[in-house]
C-alpha cells in the first residue's frame, strides 16, 4: 500500500490526538503481549499476542506483588534493542534487585501507548517517538542514551547504483512515527530534495520492509543492522550507509513517563544500572553478546549475527547520557511532520540526572575501570 507525505502527516497528527484524548485508557491494540507475563497475554489482541510469541522468546517474568518489579518492552526486530535482553540473560536485573518483566511490543508507538495506560512502566525507544509524545503533551522522557548517531543502512534493488537514482523511487518504511522513517528525511536535506521526492509503502517491520522489497512493491529500504543482511539475501545492496555522516541523532534509549521516574526513581535507577553493565557486556563479550542476539531476534545466519554485534559496538556508548544535539536533530525532523514539536526543548525530552548519579558515584569506573 503506497502512502503519501500527506497521508503520513495526517495520521501522525491524529495519533497524536488520540494520546491527548484518550491518556491514561488503554491502547486498543497495542496491549503487550508479553514474553513474561500470562496474564498481559491474555488480555491482547489475538494478533498482538501473536506477533510478540513469534517474536521473542520467553523472559524472565516479574513475580507477582514483588515490590521491585518492573515491566519493560524492547519494540523492534534489530540489535540495538538487544541490551535489556542480554542484562536478563547476564542476570544483572536479579543483580541489583529488579524483578524485571521483558516484554516485546511492537513499534516505539505503540509502546508508548503501552506506558500511557498503565500496562508496561519503561521501553527502550526511540528518541523522535520521545518528542513526538511530548509535542502531544505526554510527559515521556529518556534516561539513558544508547545510540546518539544516525545508524541507517539504505538498501536497494540492483538495478539502482547511486543514492541520486533513489528519486521518485517508492521506500518501504515499518510504521508512521517510527524511527526509520526519518532516515528518508536526512537524505532528502541532503540531497536537497523534498520528502514528496518518495513514494511510501507501509511494511510493519523490517522484515516486511524486505518482504516488500522481495516482491517488487518497493525499490528501497532504510533498516538497521542486521537486517541489511535480510536484504542482502534477496539481492539488494548497500547505497548508503548513514553513519558515515556521523551526524548527531538521539536514536534508542531507556525511556519512561516523568511521572514514574519521580515516583520510582531507585526502581529507575537499578535498572539503568544493568543496562550499562549489558553495554560494557556486549564490548568486551563477544560470543555472549552474539548469543543473545541469536536467540532473541531468532536468526542463525553467521552473517546476520556478526552485522548486528558489530553495528553497534562503536556506536553503544561508554556514558550513555542522553544527547541534546541529537535531540535538536529529531526535533527538527519530527516537526516537519509535527508542527506541534516546534515547540518542544531538548529538556523537555530527556533527564540526564540518572546518568549524573552513576557517573558522580563512580559506578561507571566501577564497570569500565579507571
Amino acid at each position: 500500500m503506497h502512502i503519501s507525505r500527506r497521508s503520513f502527516l495526517g495520521t501522525t497528527l491524529a495519533s497524536a490526538a488520540v494520546w491527548l484524548a484518550g491518556c491514561g485508557q488503554p491502547a486498543a491494540s497495542s496491549s503487550p503481549a508479553g514474553t513474561g507475563s500470562a496474564a498481559a497475554s491474555a488480555n491482547a489482541s489475538p494478533k498482538a499476542a501473536s506477533v510478540a510469541a513469534s517474536a521473542a522468546p520467553s523472559a524472565k517474568p516479574a513475580a507477582p506483588g514483588t515490590a521491585n518489579a518492573v515491566k519493560g518492552a524492547w519494540v523492534a526486530l534489530t540489535a540495538n534493542m538487544m541490551l535489556w535482553p542480554l542484562a536478563v540473560e547476564a542476570g544483572y536485573f536479579d543483580k541489583y534487585g529488579i524483578n524485571f518483566n521483558l516484554q516485546y511490543i511492537q513499534g516505539s508507538v505503540t509502546s508508548v501507548q503501552s506506558m500511557l495506560a498503565g500496562e508496561i512502566d519503561m521501553a527502550s525507544i526511540a528518541g523522535s517517538t520521545v518528542v513526538a509524545a511530548q509535542a502531544a503533551k505526554q510527559d515521556i522522557v529518556m534516561t539513558i542514551g544508547y545510540v546518539s548517531e544516525y545508524f541507517w543502512r539504505i538498501m536497494a534493488k540492483p538495478a539502482i547504483t547511486s543514492v541520486d537514482q533513489l528519486k521518485g523511487k517508492t521506500v518501504a518504511v515499518t510504521k508512521i512515527g517510527n524511527s526509520d522513517y526519518f532516515a528518508w528525511s536526512i537524505l532528502a536535506s541532503k540531497q536537497g530534495w523534498k520528502l514528496e521526492d518518495f513514494k511510501f509503502a507501509a511494511a510493519n517491520d523490517s522484515p516486511g520492509q524486505v518482504a516488500l522489497m522481495s516482491a517488487g512493491q518497493a525499490d528501497a529500504v532504510a533498516v538497521s543492522p542486521p537486517n541489511d543482511v535480510l536484504a542482502q539475501k534477496i539481492g539488494a545492496h548497500l547505497i548508503l550507509d548513514e553513519a558515515d555522516y556521523h551526524l548527531p541523532n538521539q536514536a534508542v534509549g531507556m525511556s519512561l513517563p516523568r511521572g514514574y521516574l519521580a515516583q520510582n526513581r531507585p526502581r529507575a535507577l537499578s535498572v539503568a544500572k544493568a543496562t550499562i553493565e549489558a553495554i560494557h557486556r556486549w564490548k568486551t563479550d563477544p560470543p555472549f553478546a552474539k548469543g543473545v542476539i541469536k536467540k532473541y531476534l531468532k536468526q542463525d545466519d553467521p552473517a546476520y549475527i556478526d552485522s548486528g554485534y558489530n553495528g553497534y559496538l562503536n556506536l553503544f556508548q561508554e556514558k550513555p547520557y542522553p544527547s541534546k544535539p541529537g535531540f535538536e536533530s529529531v526535533i527538527e525532523e519530527v516537526s516537519n511532520q509535527t508542527p506541534a514539536a516546534k515547540s518542544v526543548t531538548p529538556e523537555q525530552c530527556m533527564d540526564n540526572s540518572i546518568m549524573k548519579e552513576l557517573e558522580d558515584s563512580g559506578f561507571l569506573k566501577q564497570v569500565y575501570g579507571s
